[in-house]
């Protein structure tokens, strides 16, 4: 099969691998350098600011939803001069956060794994590796995070069964102080690390296996695990590094490692790092074909390798000329793609209203 059925098919996922993409794409960017951000504007409260942009990205997520629903935004019935203005937002939005996220991977792997090794040519190869997953569509996608799921799992209670943390537990107690004066500005900061609810607007769920009652159920599930994981982890990091906390950059690598125990156990940052690697990698090739959606819809040109090609070239000149100074990057995140990550959660939260009158509206003929 060839052509936009072809293309269409590998927007056709079930409910729970729907559920499994909407997990991955709310925690695999927040684990690492948003927590320091957070923490450099907003203190101890850096866990009530991530609790309540995890609830504004959940919101964002059940708007997408419903959008999916009707069979993703590509279905919906709109004008096209709307739907060319739509797509070409979504593009840009989905370009900057493959610079942003492929940028702070590659920064990682270079400087912490490989020892030093020139940044833009692992960023390369990163974007290369899922510009070739991306070629299987979101089918691929959600067949990896089947896999990782039990992965993530297992090195979880790896993590909790074989090693403690040297935190303090009092360093968290300022998160109750009622001083709230950084609140606002670590909104603003680190809303560059969300919106990626977004992604969902381009799946397929029409037609899906699961019944309404178990849809609900692993929303529910889906939904609530990200909100305790994010907000646990805000208060695990705070109580771990207290006051060093704005000092620490890729945190959900580092505090595997900080055991009282190591000696004996040795400590878990390696499956760590696999486990990260995994989930981050999925989370580009998500973005990717996010941003191949957009292209296809704004052009109305089909292709594989042409739509990934410009996206990661795109993604290397805009993180070569723009990301490569010391502090960009974090000045990228706070200011300009905290901007469009607003934006592109208003967005489709819209079209999720939008897809919840159309729906109505369909009820409400098919009854007549």
């Amino acid at each position: 099969m060839t052509g936009p059925a072809a293309l269409d098919q590998t927007r056709k996922i079930s409910f729970f691998e729907g559920a499994l993409l909407c997990v991955t794409l709310i925690v695999a960017t927040k684990f690492c350098t948003l927590p320091s951000v957070l923490s450099a504007a907003a203190g101890s409260k850096a866990v009530w600011v991530a609790a309540l942009l995890t609830l504004a990205e959940l919101v964002t997520a059940f708007f997408a939803l419903r959008t999916a629903r009707l069979g993703g935004l590509s279905a919906l019935p709109m004008p096209r001069g709307v739907k060319t203005v739509v797509y070409g937002i979504f593009a840009l939005f989905f370009t900057l956060k493959l610079t942003a996220f492929s940028r702070e991977a590659g920064t990682y792997y270079a400087l912490s794994l490989f020892e030093n090794a020139p940044v833009l040519p692992v960023t390369a190869l990163l974007l290369i590796a899922c510009a070739v997953v991306a070629r299987k569509g979101f089918v691929a996608a959600a067949r990896m995070a089947e896999v990782y799921a039990w992965l993530f799992l297992f090195v979880f209670l790896f993590v909790v069964i074989f090693t403690r943390s040297e935190g303090d537990l009092f360093n968290a107690l300022g998160m109750f102080n009622p001083d709230f004066s950084g609140f606002g500005k670590g909104l603003l900061s680190g809303a560059g690390w969300f919106g990626d609810s977004a992604v969902l607007c381009f799946l397929d769920l029409k037609e899906t296996p699961e019944t309404p009652r178990a849809k609900r159920r692993i929303a529910f599930a889906a939904a609530l695990f990200c909100f305790l994981m994010i907000t646990v982890f805000f208060a695990v990091f705070i109580s771990a590094y207290g006051d060093a906390a704005k000092m620490t950059d890729y945190v959900f690598i580092k505090l595997s490692a900080f055991k009282a125990n190591a000696d004996e156990l040795g400590s878990a940052d390696w499956p760590v790092i696999i486990l990260w690697a995994i989930v981050t990698t999925s989370y580009l090739v998500l973005v990717l074909l996010s941003g191949k959606e957009s292209l296809r819809g704004l052009t109305g040109k089909e292709g594989k390798i042409l739509p990934s090609s410009l996206l990661c070239g795109a993604a290397l000149i805009f993180s070569a000329f723009f990301l490569d100074e010391e502090g960009a990057y974090q000045n990228f995140m706070t200011k300009t793609a905290s901007v469009f990550c607003i934006l592109a959660a208003t967005l489709t939260c819209i079209l999720g209203a939008y897809s919840i009158a159309k729906e109505k509206g369909g009820k409400s003929e098919t009854r007549d």
